[in-house]
């Protein structure tokens, strides 16, 4: 099996408590989160309205989308609500000391 390689992409210590930021992991753009519960990645945009979900409101391990307040899971990128039926990629999440990095979730299970 051909493993994909993690991809430094953040300092944690420049995400605060219930924040996020847009990255770019292989030419495509993923939201990392910190939450109450830690770190988690998705793709960053709503699947329904095709915008990023970067500056959403987080509640625990969901962020709802800043324009029609679709909610998704960021453990997994499933989407939770309406309007949103489309569930989004998920990252995993590696620290090492303050460092971030992401590869692809071979599946959203």
């Amino acid at each position: 099996m051909n493993e994909l390689a993690f991809q430094e992409v953040y300092d944690l210590t420049d995400i605060e408590r219930n924040q996020s930021v847009s990255v770019n992991v292989n030419g495509e753009r993923v939201i990392v989160c910190n939450t109450e519960e830690g770190f988690f990645a998705i793709e960053d945009r709503c699947s329904h309205a095709n915008i990023p979900l970067c500056g959403g409101y987080i509640k625990g391990t969901m962020i709802s989308c800043p324009l029609h307040g679709a909610v998704f899971d960021l453990k997994t990128g499933t989407a939770l609500t309406p309007p949103a039926f489309e569930n989004l990629k998920s990252y995993e999440v590696k620290i090492e000391g303050t460092t971030i990095s992401l590869r692809e979730k071979l599946s959203n299970e």
